[in-house]
């Protein structure tokens, strides 16, 4: 797989635990933009020997969040839930200058949600921040599949809160989401049963890839999509049949999809493959507009009651 970047930087990975966080991670100062009366400049602090790095120009009215305090406030609600920090898993996605950071931690196993397959899904808790305006202050409470590496968001409303980094911004909404995430995890643990009791004929898989998928993700990912769930087989289309439908493109160099068991039968299997497929992206932003896209594309199969 190639280089994770986001908006062009490289990312590094690192996993610790969440209690380890906030001192891996870099902080910034604002300072004044020569005489310019309406920006600042971020600058990353300097460590060791290093200098200060200017990274980006904000308006003077932009909220400068520390990743640090962000993870701070996560720490702080999972405390008062009497779990230990330094015994949550967690991931952490850094861009190359620091000015991105996303963290998703996985919460004990008595959260967790386990599908027919035995596979199964941990709840977490997923944070994004950016000190240049770049993106938003983000919080979700999610799911997590192990046996493939891929993230499968579900939450509702409740679940999730986004913050442009101007005033007023309330960082303890942060803590606020864990909480209300936690609570929800029942109503999304009957989504996934709903899931797993739709079965999907072929016919229905066709019409579905060439449809809305391919509708939203194009007839590349759409093509993937139905070989994983006939073949259990990723791979790169070869020749690019633009005039077939992507159903019946043929795929070359094909990886097997852990935890696939094709022909997928039912509405769970195949939301497992949209979500490897997101979390396939080379570029951050676009994973994650990806990934937020599973649930409108699995109503077509599995309505979504009100």
């Amino acid at each position: 797989m190639a280089r994770t970047h986001w908006f062009g930087e490289d990312v590094d990975t690192i996993d610790t635990t969440l209690a380890a966080v906030p001192s891996l991670l870099p902080a910034f100062d604002r300072s004044a933009f020569g005489a310019n009366r309406f920006h600042d400049v971020i600058a990353r602090r300097p460590r060791e020997d290093d200098e200060p790095l200017q990274v980006g120009i904000v308006s003077k009215q932009y909220v400068l969040v520390q990743h640090a305090d962000a993870i701070r406030s996560v720490t702080a609600e999972i405390s008062k839930a009497r779990i230990d920090p330094a015994k949550v898993p967690a991931r952490v996605l850094i861009s190359e200058y620091g000015t991105r950071m996303a963290l998703r931690a996985t919460l004990p196993p008595e959260h967790a949600f386990t599908a027919d397959d035995r596979h199964p899904m941990a709840l977490t808790f997923e944070c994004f921040n950016s000190v240049d305006g770049t993106v938003p202050l983000f919080a979700a409470v999610g799911w997590f599949r192990f046996v493939c590496s891929n993230g499968l968001v579900v939450g509702t409303a409740t679940a999730k809160v986004r913050q442009k980094h101007s005033p007023p911004l309330n960082i303890d909404e942060i803590s606020e989401v864990l909480a209300d995430g936690v609570t929800a995890a029942t109503r999304d643990r009957k989504t996934f049963a709903a899931w797993q009791m739709r079965k999907v004929s072929k016919t229905e898989l066709t019409k579905w890839v060439d449809g809305p998928v391919a509708d939203a993700w194009g007839p590349l990912a759409a093509a993937r999509v139905y070989a994983i769930a006939t073949t259990g087989m990723d791979g790169r289309p070869l020749p690019p049949r633009r005039m077939a439908p992507p159903h019946a493109w043929m795929l070359a160099n094909g990886e097997a999809v852990p935890g696939t068991h094709a022909p997928a039968a039912d509405g769970y299997e195949l939301a497992q493959i949209l979500a490897w497929i997101a979390a396939r992206r080379g570029n951050v932003a676009q994973r994650l507009a990806w990934r937020g896209q599973i649930q409108q594309l699995m109503s077509w199969l599995v309505p979504t009651r009100p």
